[in-house]
């Protein structure tokens, strides 16, 4: 089976799809990512054209395809203390007024694999020590949310997290 190339129109669905599915954004630049990454699976199900593999993950009933999809499409990179700026303006800025009879609550959004609601756990025990708080962390890859929740990382990964 050789694949045909990915086609604007086939592009401008994905684009489409995954704004909607996931509010990412693509560029035009992104065409060549999303053949890439999509072009495997068109041989896994042994189709000709990325609009008949669209038409598998919008129109078939099972969901793990269309989980693979966007897992595919999705890029999460990430580390810990990854917007340092962040990170101070909630230390310095936030929690000094936090009540500490209520607990505060985080919503982390694109968490990918995990450092940054880590990050987040990280200031919120040095910022509220004595205070209740809890985090909820979420990403629309089932791929990197399994790494996360593990919380084991390569001991590389930790330059970025500052010295006390």
């Amino acid at each position: 089976m050789n694949a045909e190339t990915l086609r604007d129109d086939e592009f401008n669905q994905f684009r489409s799809w995954l704004h909607r599915t996931a509010e990412i954004s693509l560029s035009d630049a992104k065409k060549a990512l999303v053949s890439d990454r999509l072009s495997k699976r068109l041989k896994h199900h042994d189709l000709t054209s990325y609009d008949d593999y669209f038409r598998l993950i919008t129109q078939n009933t099972e969901a793990a395809e269309l989980q693979i999809a966007l897992d595919l499409l999705t890029t999460n990179g990430t580390y810990f203390f990854r917007e340092p700026k962040h990170f101070d303006f909630l230390s310095k800025q936030v929690l000094p007024k936090v009540q500490v009879s209520k607990t505060f609550r985080l919503w982390s959004a694109a968490s990918s694999t995990g450092e940054e609601p880590y990050s987040l756990a990280m200031t919120l025990a040095d910022g509220l020590p004595r205070s209740p708080w809890e985090i909820i962390a979420f990403d629309t890859s089932t791929r990197v949310l399994k790494k996360a929740r593990s919380g084991h990382y390569d001991m590389e990964r930790i330059h970025n997290i500052p010295q006390l």
